[in-house]
């Protein structure tokens, strides 16, 4: 699995890829960044948390979790 980042940015989102660059699976970043862009309207977990969201057409589950690990984990390998 491959996370890519927007040109210059600071925040924690990223677009996560297959390996081989040709299955986009979704974005994952911190509840607070999403919620700062606009990703997410609103969530009842800390800013701090983790937060996976699949990509439209890809059928995987949203995923929170402590780490950006844990909050990937479910994704195939």
């Amino acid at each position: 699995m491959k996370l890519t980042k927007r040109k210059d940015s600071k925040d924690s989102i990223r677009k996560v890829w297959s390996d081989d660059k040709e299955v986009l699976f979704g974005i994952v970043g911190t509840v607070a960044d999403l919620l700062r862009v606009g990703i997410l309207e609103w969530a009842d977990y800390p800013g701090e948390t983790w937060c996976f969201i699949n990509a439209p057409g890809i059928m995987l589950e949203t995923k929170f979790g402590p780490t950006r690990e844990a909050s990937l984990a479910h994704l195939p390998k």
